[in-house]
């Protein structure tokens, strides 16, 4: 056990996914002062996300420990890693575009696009004979782990803009921040896999990560000030 502590990755997946679980359980309070039903309906999604990602992060950190201690991997760990992984991609990319459309209850067709896509992506990888479950999370994150990011740091900036006319500075740095560091964890959780200058890719994450927890306090506002 003493090697596994020494492991700086061990601090690292932990915070990872208390970070994500943090901004999760922050924005479901928020929920609970709501005054826009609609917004709070496209805030559950941001919600799931950040637990199915938390979790996600708290699997690879069982199996990172198991690891390091001699057991080597579990498969079962890391079918349910790879499973939330990509739940949780998915669900990040509705949340994008739930939020990009909530004043719009028309668009119903636009928001059923990531259900529509993840039975492509399951299709495409029967095709493909892909049953590598690692490769098969690579995929996801590249494409609806980076889409989903953007999109939201995208959705973010538009509601950031229009929460200017309250006169909440706080609120509209709070979502600028928050929109920022999607846009960073699109990079870093999207598309980057290897270490970056010498230092896990991890590391970057969590800091992504820890800034949307932190920013997500100002949010709050968001459930009083939208409409």
């Amino acid at each position: 056990m003493d090697q596994v502590l020494r492991e700086p990755l061990f601090y690292i997946f932990f915070i990872y996914g208390l970070s994500f679980i943090v901004m999760a359980s922050v924005v479901l309070i928020g929920i609970k002062r709501a005054t826009s039903i609609t917004l709070v309906t496209t805030f559950y999604t941001l919600v799931l996300f950040g637990f199915t990602h938390g979790l996600t992060e708290w699997i690879d950190w069982t199996r990172f420990i198991i690891k390091v201690a001699g057991g080597g991997e579990v498969r079962v760990l890391v079918a349910l890693s790879q499973f939330f992984l990509v739940v949780s991609f998915v669900v990040l990319l509705q949340f994008g575009i739930n939020l990009l459309t909530y004043r719009n209850e028309k668009k119903s067709f636009i928001r059923s696009v990531p259900v529509l896509l993840l039975v492509l992506y399951i299709a495409a990888l029967l095709v493909a004979g892909v049953n590598d479950l690692m490769k098969a999370g690579l995929i996801a994150r590249h494409s609806f782990g980076f889409a989903g990011s953007l999109l939201s740091g995208i959705a973010l900036f538009r509601l950031s803009d229009s929460m200017k006319l309250t006169g909440n500075s706080r609120l509209v740095k709070g979502l600028t921040v928050t929109a920022v560091s999607f846009a960073f964890y699109a990079v870093f959780g999207g598309l980057i896999i290897n270490p970056v200058a010498g230092l896990p890719v991890q590391l970057f994450r969590a800091a992504c990560a820890f800034t949307i927890a932190v920013s997500s306090f100002s949010i709050l506002g968001v459930f009083e000030a939208g409409k």
